[in-house]
């Protein structure tokens, strides 16, 4: 199983990077609540009703912490906090909560640095932080074969298999982006 990704050509004429081309991750479907209770009751001893009860209460657990100024950390996925959006006042003393627009959550995937057994001139371990969720990731173009199966269309071309670590560089480079 990899990432599918389809090429495309920049065709902004304004654009420093016209007729460049990129890639694009394709998502050829959605992976619900229910679907992953069932893969996980059938991977482990827990029931599925238990796995939904158990997710729903997560849900609930997670919201009140965010909503208390609390950040939440999943071990293996990641952080969220509440960030906000607000609009700008003179002073201080004008500032309130009237003037924040709009809440959001970020998300923060979880990493872990990966030494490659260089130091840099500094004394610093060098390496890459990888994106625990992306830890093996392959990526291959979405062919024509997919399209097919899924509905869809695709220019075609050949489907050729990349990896990527999904990570930064301890400098702080993307890496497989």
């Amino acid at each position: 199983m990899s990432l599918l990704y389809k090429k495309y050509q920049n065709k902004s004429k304004a654009s420093k990077a016209y007729g460049k081309w990129y890639g694009h991750a394709v998502i050829i479907d959605n992976v619900s609540t229910k679907q992953l209770a069932d893969e996980v009751s059938h991977a482990t001893t827990v029931t599925y009703a238990d796995v939904i009860a158990v997710l729903a209460e997560l849900t609930n657990a997670i919201k009140a912490h965010l909503q208390n100024s609390h950040s939440v950390t999943l071990d293996g996925i990641g952080r969220f906090k509440v960030g906000i959006s607000t609009s700008g006042v003179a002073d201080r003393a004008s500032f309130s909560a009237n003037n924040i627009k709009r809440y959001r959550i970020n998300y923060q995937p979880e990493v872990k640095f990966q030494p490659n057994g260089k130091v840099s001139d500094s004394g610093k371990r060098l390496g890459t932080y990888v994106n625990q969720l992306l830890n093996g990731i392959t990526a291959r173009e979405f062919g024509i074969s997919e399209a097919a199966a899924n509905g869809g269309s695709t220019s075609g071309g050949q489907t050729t298999d990349d990896t990527a670590s999904g990570g930064a560089t301890s400098d702080g480079d993307n890496v497989g982006k």
